[in-house]
């Protein structure tokens, strides 16, 4: 494919050469003539360009309208929705971040509450019942060794 590709290009810049000396080598009347033809013909591409140009702008343009009009008669309005709804979650999130807060406390003051006013006469109860227990199992020891006593004694 590169093949005749490199010929076609090859052809064209043989017969420009060409023409570019057989110019040369004619007349002034018909340099003259080619030069007037390729001016009308040069002024020809220009326009066409100029028209291309004006229509792919004019299409650019009405391309950007369509997709505002799209944008915010579409996507702005969900947009909108969307940070609605957002929105909402945020503060149901803050409610509930504050409710638990308020039951940390609860739970915080409860537990304090319970630990002094329960607890405490509870452990102080355990320890007077273990004193009187220890208290109770030494005079048993004592009462005991002093039977022995009296029983070995004559």
């Amino acid at each position: 494919m590169f093949k005749w590709i490199g010929i076609g290009l090859g052809v064209i810049i043989l017969l420009l050469m060409s023409f570019i000396v057989g110019l040369a080598v004619a007349p002034a009347g018909v340099r003259e003539a080619f030069r007037d033809i390729f001016i009308i013909i040069l002024g020809c591409f220009m326009l066409i360009s100029s028209l291309l140009t004006i229509t792919i702008l004019l299409s650019l343009l009405y391309m950007i309208n369509r997709v505002e009009r799209l944008a915010s008669g579409s996507l702005v309005p969900k947009l909108d929705q969307a940070m609605v709804k957002l929105n909402e979650v945020l503060d149901s999130t803050r409610v509930l971040a504050e409710q638990a807060r308020q039951s940390a406390g609860t739970v915080t003051s409860s537990t304090t509450f319970v630990a002094e006013q329960v607890v405490s006469p509870v452990i102080r109860i355990a320890s007077l019942a273990s004193g009187v227990r220890a208290a109770a199992t030494t005079l048993a020891r004592r009462s005991v060794h002093e039977d022995a006593e009296k029983s070995v004694a004559p």
